[in-house]
């Protein structure tokens, strides 16, 4: 038992073996003593509750029990709804004792909450969909919650990769159980148009499909399954604030009706890559502003929500400066700049959902120009969207890429699959608060609450969406519900291992802490001592005869020393015997590699053979171009000197030296498809090229080493090679900050 201690004129203590609550409840006092569950037990609740119904399914499935109706206040347990301003809307009262159990709100959305807190009060075999075993009892408590924010939201992107209703209800029960009470619904964007407009067919027709390798990729929403999931998400107190991307991100409404584009198309289909389009809504064309008033007058009306999210983030504004219409408008209104040329736009949208009764959403880029008067910020260029936007008077949710932007990664880049960047720990997110200090005190009301975003570019298979918000998920709930005084990493930390046997249950694909350190290629000339780290404390188990490793497996407990040739394979493992994917290390024994002394005639740069055109998806494909360009260049990047902008197609091979100054360890990291070092392939990046986890340690002599580097010009699932820095680095093992490329000659 952690010991109590005084909190703003309250008791709170807290019990890590009984009590393990997310979020954090604000006020809880522990008694002695459990209360017990037992088939003709009684239940009393208003009529029709949610809350109640929620209960007594989650007893009757897991345990086995029934709950007999009763009115009146002799029930074994109580759920009342009674006049409480002090709860507001989402505040609940929970007494337990020996005897009874009595749960108390001013509204069904409290007891809905409440009755969550009860059930992670519970055994968390309480979660399983099938009667099973466990002591079926809750420990005494009293608590008192209300939520510090109102706002405590999730953003699904199933523009970018679909996600079907079975998957989005699965995420919404499994937010539910976090007080999670928004759910920002992403539907539209450069990649692809995901809600049915029954007034524009084509939208769907066209919009939602994209050819990627030469395969149809797609997927939409019909009105009556966007209103299956709504009410889904009604039912557990969700809130679903529809997203529709305009001016920018409008590739795939554009694709289906090019006429709202400045240039007015054709275009072939949606965007295939992931990034930024130039081509963007027609600000200077009132036909563009009906078709989405359109579109909006439907939107308004399948949606309850009083938001709807416009978008308005990364916009170019290239198109709108050589556009006759646009200029024209601008013109015509006295604009000065694109950029303002954008706030005439949000404004006219903000006005006419004003005329719907609904209110505009956006990010922080339509701040700039001048914000509309009643709109409201999502702040995720950092923070100071937020700030100043909060501190001129006007409501925000703050969702800083460097916090909770739910696509980073969550640990070492090279234990998980390709993300798009970053870094956002579990105890990063838990450590944010959505009131920078630079917001007067007097303005912070205007802080709604805080949101994760789930950007699903780089999320090819459903389980990763639940990799990437689980358990991240937890500490936003926490964050926005329980107040800053009350939190504990630690305490937090520990209340995760609890959670983590319910999302077995719940069959959800949790990030685990993985064995970090080490490159996952290393070649060694005597022995090579490998120490590795979690960034939660979690056993770690490992072979080395290259089969995985089982829960009952070698345990890792000091810096592993290896002296010959295997595959070194690890695995995390947690309390309740739940094992994380396997990471394998290739070991290898050699000699050094032998450095040139001398190379004579060098000269800075290096020989490049290339072909600009033609679609290379194999290494093997370039024995059959007929004739190659020469020239020399500076670097790889030279390349695409060729190219138009994100132009696929066409390869390039390269020769030349790097110089090495002394003895040693290195690590090698190219993004090409191969990279050679005299005469050796060392470096492999044949499917995706961004974040690729083929660096490799090996042994070097002092000197001059021949190298080649092989590279296609081609895209893959959305990733384009332009975009990769492919320019070989060679740092010592002792340097853990990437260097900046290495000098080549030939």
């Amino acid at each position: 038992m952690l010991g109590a201690f005084l909190l703003s004129g309250h008791v709170f203590a807290a019990s890590k073996a009984s009590v393990n609550i997310i979020p954090k409840p604000n006020q809880v006092v522990v008694g002695e003593g459990y209360f017990v569950f037992s088939n003709g037990m009684t239940i009393s609740a208003p009529a029709g509750s949610r809350s109640k119904a929620l209960l007594v399914q989650k007893l009757q499935a897991a345990a086995g029990i029934g709950l007999k109706d009763v009115a009146g206040s002799k029930a074994s347990v109580e759920l009342s709804i009674r006049k409480a301003p002090e709860l507001g809307t989402e505040g609940y009262r929970l007494l337990v004792t020996k005897k009874e159990i009595k749960l108390d709100a001013a509204t069904e959305n409290g007891l809905y909450y409440g009755v969550q807190s009860l059930l992670q009060l519970l055994p968390p075999q309480i979660e399983s969909g099938q009667k099973v075993e466990a002591n079926w009892q809750v420990p005494c408590v009293s608590i008192s919650d209300t939520p510090r924010f109102s706002y405590r939201g999730i953003m699904l992107d199933c523009s970018r990769h679909f996600s079907t209703v079975d998957e989005i209800k699965k995420m919404l029960d499994a937010f539910a159980l976090y007080k999670i009470n928004k759910f920002h619904w992403h539907l539209t964007d450069d990649q692809g148009w995901r809600i049915e407009i029954k007034r524009y067919p084509k939208l769907t027709q066209i919009g939602s499909v994209r050819v990627e390798e030469g395969k149809p990729y797609g997927g939409f929403y019909t009105q009556e399954q966007a209103k299956e999931i709504i009410q889904y998400a009604t039912d557990r107190n969700i809130e679903v604030i529809p997203e529709i991307e305009m001016p920018g991100h409008g590739m795939a409404a554009l694709a289906a009706y090019p006429e709202y584009s400045c240039t007015g198309g054709p275009f072939k289909q949606p965007r295939i890559t992931w990034g930024v389009e130039d081509d963007v809504f027609c600000a200077g064309n009132d036909a563009t502003y009906t078709f989405l008033q359109n579109i909006l007058d439907e939107v308004c009306t399948l949606f309850p929500s009083k938001y709807v999210h416009v978008g308005g983030d990364e916009c170019p504004k290239v198109r709108w400066q050589n556009c006759p219409k646009c200029q024209s408008v601008m013109k015509a209104n006295g604009l000065k700049t694109e950029m303002e040329l954008q706030s005439y736009f949000t404004k006219r949208m903000e006005k006419y959902l004003e005329s719907k009764g609904k209110r505009l959403f956006g990010w922080d880029e339509i701040l700039e120009g001048g914000i509309a008067p009643s709109a409201t910020i999502m702040s995720w260029r950092g923070e100071q969207g937020g700030i100043e936007a909060a501190n001129a008077g006007h409501d925000v949710v703050m969702t800083p890429g460097g916090y909770v932007y739910l696509d980073h990664y969550q640990g070492d880049m090279l234990c998980e699959k390709v993300k798009i960047g970053g870094l956002s720990t579990l105890q990063n997110v838990y450590g944010y608060d959505p009131i920078p200090k630079a917001i007067a005190d007097d303005k912070a009301f205007h802080v709604l609450g805080l949101q994760g975003n789930m950007w699903q570019e780089y999320m090819f298979e459903p389980n990763q969406i639940e990799f990437q918000i689980f358990p991240r998920v937890t500490a936003i709930a926490e964050v926005g519900w329980t107040k800053k005084e009350n939190k504990n990493l630690d305490s937090f930390i520990q209340r995760i291992d609890n959670q983590q046997i319910r999302w077995d249950y719940h069959s959800l694909n949790y990030y685990i802490p993985m064995p970090e350190g080490n490159m996952n290629y290393i070649q060694f000339t005597d022995k090579v001592t490998l120490p590795f780290t979690t960034n939660r404390p979690v056993k770690v188990v490992y072979t080395l005869d290259g089969s995985d490793p089982t829960a009952t497996s070698a345990v890792y407990s000091e810096p592993l020393t290896v002296d010959r040739s295997v595959t070194l394979k690890l695995r995390s493992v947690l309390p309740q015997g739940t094992l994380s994917p396997v990471r394998a290390i290739e070991l290898t024994k050699t000699v050094p590699y032998k450095g040139l002394a001398k190379v004579d005639g060098l000269n800075k740069g290096m020989k490049m053979r290339y072909v600009k055109d033609g679609d290379y998806t194999s290494v093997n494909q370039l024995e059959a171009v007929a004739q190659w360009k020469d020239t020399i260049v500076t670097s790889i990047n030279d390349f695409f000197k060729f190219k138009k902008k994100e132009q696929s197609g066409g390869a390039a091979i390269l020769d030349g030296y790097i110089y090495v100054e002394k003895d040693g360890d290195y690590t090698l990291h190219c993004l090409a498809d191969q990279f050679y070092l005299n005469g050796k392939l060392l470096i492999v990046n044949d499917k995706m090229k961004k974040n690729a986890k083929s660096d490799i340690t090996v042994p070097l002599t002092a000197g001059y080493f021949p190298i080649k580097i092989v590279f296609l010009n081609r895209q893959y699932q959305g990733v384009v090679s332009e975009w990769m820095d492919a320019r070989p680095t060679v740092r010592p093992v002792s340097n853990t900050n990437r260097d900046l490329p290495t000098v080549v000659y030939y």
